[in-house]
C-alpha cells in the first residue's frame, strides 16, 4: 500500500510544477523544435490584458464541418499567458487549409467562460482576426493555407 501511495505522490509532484510553465500539446500537434510534422505555425497573439492563466490555441484541419466542433481538433497547445503578446509555435501535419480558435483562460479552469446570455467573459481570437456581427465566425472567414516549413500568423485577442 505504501509503495502505491508513494508512486502516486511522485507522479502528482512531477506533473504539477513541471507542466505549469511548459506548453502542453494535444491532438496531432507537437513542439516546433525537432518535430516530425512538416508545417510549423508561429503564432503571435497580441492584446492579452493580463498574464493570468493560460492561453489555449486550437487548430482545425481542412474540413469546414470540424471547425469549433467538439472532439474535431487537429491539434491544441496550452501555454502560460503573457501580458501584451504571447508567441508560440505548433508543428502540425500538412493539410490543404487550417483555421485557429483561441481563448485566454484567465482563471485557469480549462474552460472558455461565457455569461448568462452567452457572451464571452474571457478573451478569444480567431485566425485572420475573423469577425461576425452575431454568432461565431465561419470556417471560410478563419481559413488560411500554410506551406511546409515556417508560417507566421498574428491574432488579436478580443475581450
Amino acid at each position: 500500500m505504501r509503495p502505491t501511495f508513494f508512486l502516486l505522490g511522485v507522479l502528482v509532484l512531477s506533473a504539477g510544477p513541471a507542466s505549469a510553465g511548459q506548453p502542453v500539446f494535444t491532438g496531432e500537434g507537437a513542439a516546433c523544435s525537432g518535430a516530425a510534422h512538416p508545417v510549423r505555425l508561429h503564432v503571435a497573439v497580441s492584446g492579452l490584458r493580463s498574464s493570468d492563466g493560460m492561453l489555449t490555441l486550437t487548430v482545425y484541419g481542412d474540413n469546414p464541418a470540424d471547425f469549433l466542433a467538439s472532439g474535431k481538433k487537429l491539434a491544441r497547445v496550452r501555454v502560460s499567458a503573457t501580458l501584451g503578446t504571447t508567441d508560440l509555435c505548433l508543428a502540425v501535419p500538412l493539410r490543404r487549409s487550417y483555421a485557429i480558435a483561441l481563448y485566454h483562460d484567465e482563471d485557469g479552469d480549462g474552460r472558455f467562460r461565457r455569461n448568462a446570455i452567452g457572451y464571452p467573459v474571457e478573451g478569444y481570437g480567431v485566425s485572420n482576426d475573423a469577425v461576425t456581427m452575431m454568432g461565431i465566425p465561419s470556417y471560410e472567414s478563419a481559413r488560411f493555407a500554410a506551406q511546409p516549413g515556417d508560417n507566421r500568423l498574428s491574432i488579436t485577442m478580443r475581450y
